[in-house]
């Protein structure tokens, strides 16, 4: 394969994820995003982690997860599923 093709016609780094230390550390680092418009609302349920995405000002993708709390064991949780702890705002 040619490695100087571009992954995902985005260049060579796809995104980059940060682990919170906790549900509180995350929820402060989502809020802080959240001022300054660098991501939406939508906290993605993965089953085992919860994961919120945003943008820097460089367009660079990021994600913040956290070891989801709320796991229930055996629970299938297709891709895009919102976490049931961040319901949509009205």
């Amino acid at each position: 394969a040619d490695v100087q093709t571009p992954m995902f016609g985005r260049g060579r780094l796809d995104h980059f994820a940060l682990q919170a230390e906790s549900i509180e550390a995350f929820e402060t680092i989502r809020e802080r995003l959240r001022a300054r418009g660098a991501a939406d609302d939508f906290v993605t349920d993965f089953g085992p982690i919860l994961s919120l995405f945003f943008r820097d000002p460089d367009g660079l993708e990021g994600e913040v997860c956290v070891n989801n709390p709320d796991l229930v064991p055996g629970a299938d949780n297709p891709p895009g599923t919102r976490a049931a702890r961040y319901p949509a705002e009205a």
